[in-house]
């Protein structure tokens, strides 16, 4: 915008040359190649990002004190336009009208001021028969004039500009408080459904999430044909357990119990707390042969821990495995895989048997 206006008025001096409004002499080259060179170095600094590290990193004060003094120089070889060039002092004003507060622009004002005068002096010093000091005295006053509507209306913009950016850091403040408020409350959420499906004891899901779940795969099942097994397991003499080294130990037990199952486990396969020492699986893939070899890993896993010390005990499990088959209903399936486990109990526990088909 700068350099457009100085080529603006460049083209204007050139004009008033041709048509006797300026002086024939005037040094238009060098006066607006060096004030296009000092804003092309204005440009490279707020470019290369120089200027941010000062309190004013677009440079207004010095692109318009650039500005301010050019005019001052052209209004020395202006004649009959001088009134009129006075108009352009208003266009650099308008510069600072969006960037600076009522404080600075009272000093560009001043500063606006303080060139005119120092000029009309200079030339009643060197001139003083060829001044008319009523003209002068006159387009002081219009200058003057329009500096203070300048300066009350920057000031003005000034204000609505800081209560606009107050606004926005503030709605930024809020929103992200809000976005704050909002990632809380999704970790609530989470922690609240997590809660609803998993055993807090063991952390594994829990007897409503798996009767949810289990009517899900097998209606999948129905659909699409595909492999489907339950397995219900019971930790042997559990109560005695409880009753010898207490129910703390209990818990540990049931605590390791789980981990051994995430470890044994596949990823596909789904295991849930059905009540105190009994555990339920539900497996989703492979064939019988690969899901007797998955529970008799978690059995053999098992059996080889310790628990209580050095004078402590080991704990085994039953397990009763029943293999989906169509037809099947949830209540059929688990009455299966529940008298399988009730054989693996009565033929001496720690041990894993499947349903017949």
């Amino acid at each position: 915008m700068a350099i457009y206006s100085y080529l603006l008025v460049w083209g204007g001096v050139l004009l008033g040359m041709q048509i006797g409004y300026f002086e024939p002499n005037t040094p238009h080259w060098w006066l607006f190649g060096g004030t296009l060179g000092l804003n092309l170095l204005v440009f490279f600094l707020i470019r290369r990002g120089y200027s941010v590290r000062w309190r004013d990193p677009s440079l207004t004060v010095p692109q318009m004190i650039i500005g301010i003094l050019l005019i001052t120089l052209l209004l020395h070889y202006s004649r009959e336009m001088r009134g009129a060039m006075l108009s352009i002092y208003f266009m650099v004003m308008t510069f600072g009208v969006f960037a600076l507060p009522r404080r600075r622009m009272m000093m560009m004002a001043l500063f606006v001021l303080a060139s005119f005068i120092t000029l009309e002096i200079v030339e009643y010093l060197d001139a003083p028969q060829s001044r008319i000091v009523s003209l002068s005295v006159g387009h002081l006053s219009i200058l003057t004039m329009g500096l203070a509507w300048f300066v009350y209306v920057g000031g003005h913009i000034h204000n609505l500009q800081q209560r606009n950016r107050d606004q926005r850091t503030s709605l930024q403040a809020q929103q992200r408080h809000l976005e704050q408020i909002n990632h809380q409350l999704q970790d609530a959420m989470t922690r609240l459904e997590e809660v609803a499906i998993r055993d807090s004891l063991t952390g594994l899901f829990n007897r409503r999430h798996f009767m949810e779940r289990i009517e899900e795969e097998m209606a999948r099942a129905e659909r699409q044909g595909n492999p489907l097994h339950l397995a219900l397991i019971d930790l042997d003499h559990f109560k005695k357990i409880n009753d010898t080294w207490g129910h703390q130990a209990g818990d540990q037990v049931l605590v390791r119990f789980a981990e051994t199952a995430r470890s044994a486990l596949r990823r596909s396969d789904l295991i849930a707390r059905y009540g105190g020492e009994e555990f339920v699986i539900l497996l989703t893939a492979g064939d019988t042969a690969d899901i007797r070899q998955v529970l008799e890993r978690l059995r053999s896993m098992l059996s080889s821990l310790h628990f209580g010390g050095k004078q402590g005990f080991s704990v085994t499990l039953s397990a009763g495995l029943a293999s989906w088959r169509p037809g099947d209903t949830v209540d059929s399936l688990f009455r299966r895989a529940d008298v399988a486990l009730y054989r693996a109990k009565e033929t001496g526990r720690n041990r894993l048997v499947e349903a017949e088909a």
